[in-house]
């Protein structure tokens, strides 16, 4: 019965480990912000050259930039994110491993 138990406990956590793993690569692979970072840097862009001519779209210009920057430490913390999920689903899984071996 004992056993019985622990090898259910050892697959539920070699499970969650691996949706852990799988939700990191995910979190690290997804572009869902890149492609926002693009759109707003091509209008910046368009903004900057229109700026040129007339000066009440500096603080515009600044917004935008501060944004852009905004977005891109959004990027980096999701990444950040999902190392951090892979390696504790790592974790999960060779304890999950350790456990059944143990048997």
């Amino acid at each position: 019965m004992v056993e019985y138990l622990r090898m259910g406990m050892a697959a539920s956590l070699f499970l969650l480990g691996f949706c852990s793993c799988i939700a990191g690569v995910w979190t690290m692979l997804a572009k869902q912000y890149n492609r926002v970072l693009r759109s707003i840097s091509a209008h910046s862009a368009k903004v900057s050259t229109k700026a040129l001519t007339d000066a009440g779209l500096a603080p515009v210009i600044e917004a935008l930039s501060g944004l852009v920057e905004a977005l891109n430490q959004l990027v980096r913390t999701s990444v950040g994110v999902g190392v951090f999920l892979c390696l504790i689903g790592a974790a999960l899984c060779l304890v999950g491993f350790w456990m059944l071996s143990g048997l």
